[in-house]
């Protein structure tokens, strides 16, 4: 479990510690008083990310110019403790006090997952989001996926600058972004070769919830479009030089698992076209009681404290029929902590079995 939470300044949160002694735990509260945030401070304490901004800086309580987060995870006779410091754009990782260089090392320590109310978003939204939800998933399951990801990214980020800054010497620049191009290719090839091979495993158990929850709705498929050279990488780096004088005209690269997307289709129909709002959440909560389901057949990830997940429930149970609720709390009934939030506490869940916090502007209490 998680069993200790430390944040300053993060958001509403200037300083406060809190104990957890349940693997049911409830954050309870009227709306805006901090509960999406205590969620918000664990998620970022597993991923090293936000699951609501893309900009650290936007965490920090207002006037502040840092925060910080740590947790103590631990099992029977293992213990660890994650922290994480960011602030004037810089940022600590420490893993039981000792500093960790590599995002990777210290990410999948405490796996977690998210049900939130804007799941749909992910069917719905742009292509931002669906490639950000498969590159979350994917990265808490295979290492070499992040590892290539973060490899891949940084690579872009170096190789835009140069197409939008070197359009007047493409001469001098050339060697360089050819050493770009090998980067870009070999890991945007492992990018979309696992996409296709996870995105298909996600596909097949979504499925199966959809057939349980809403039988009308099993007919479900995920397609990904990409380019298909990116597959192989002598054919996505051909692509790459083949592209360079339209990169440069653009500024950008053009081409690549950056720009991927993912349909979401029932009975061939585009989900995010056609589909109404309750087929949204429907399948959106589907396909997060899936990836739950295949985080926790996956076994053990190395340096963690074991197979469990850590799962966050954000005041969302309460717009789902009651055969949708039945599949979750099925889902739920194994060894994982399970935080959620809510104005009040549905009778679905036992009150002896939760420790009830009670937050309110930015203060935690517990219940006894």
């Amino acid at each position: 479990m998680l069993t200790e939470l430390a944040i300053k300044n993060f958001r509403v949160f200037t300083d406060s510690l809190l104990h957890f002694d349940s693997p049911k735990v409830v954050f309870s509260g009227g709306n805006g008083q901090g509960k999406t945030t205590l969620l918000e401070s664990i998620f970022f304490l597993a991923n090293v990310r936000s699951f609501r901004t893309l900009k650290a800086d936007e965490i920090c309580t207002i006037g502040t110019p840092s925060f910080s987060i740590r947790g103590v995870h631990e099992r029977k006779n293992w213990k660890s403790t994650l922290q994480i410091h960011y602030g004037e754009g810089k940022r600590v990782l420490q893993i039981d006090h000792v500093p960790v260089t590599k995002t990777s090392d210290f990410t999948g320590r405490m796996r977690c997952i998210a049900f939130l109310p804007e799941d749909p978003a992910i069917i719905s939204g742009t292509s931002l989001l669906r490639r950000r939800f498969f590159d979350m998933f994917i990265s808490l399951l295979d290492k070499e996926y992040f590892i290539a990801l973060q490899n891949y990214s940084s690579a872009l980020r170096s190789r835009n600058f140069l197409l939008k800054n070197g359009r007047e010497e493409p001469e001098k620049i050339k060697n360089i972004l050819d050493s770009y191009n090998t980067l870009l290719s070999a890991n945007g090839a492992v990018i979309v070769q696992k996409r296709q091979q996870y995105m298909l495993l996600l596909c097949q158990e979504t499925k199966k919830r959809l057939s349980l929850i809403r039988p009308e709705l099993e007919n479900f498929r995920i397609r990904m479009r990409c380019h298909e050279s990116t597959f192989d990488r002598d054919l996505f780096r051909k692509k790459l030089e083949n592209d360079l004088k339209r990169d440069m005209l653009k500024g950008f690269t053009s081409t690549g698992p950056h720009q991927d997307d993912f349909d979401f289709t029932v009975d061939e129909k585009s989900l995010r076209s056609y589909g109404s709002r309750g087929q949204l959440r429907t399948v959106s909560f589907a396909l997060k009681l899936a990836e739950f389901h295949i985080l926790k057949a996956s076994g053990e990830v190395p340096g963690s404290a074991g197979s469990e997940n850590i799962v966050l429930v954000d005041d969302v149970l309460g717009d789902l029929d009651s055969r949708a609720k039945e599949a979750f709390f099925s889902e739920a009934a194994g060894k994982d902590q399970i935080f959620y939030t809510f104005t009040e506490i549905p009778p679905e869940l036992d009150k002896k079995e939760l420790q009830v916090w009670k937050i309110s502007d930015g203060k935690a209490v517990t219940q006894e």
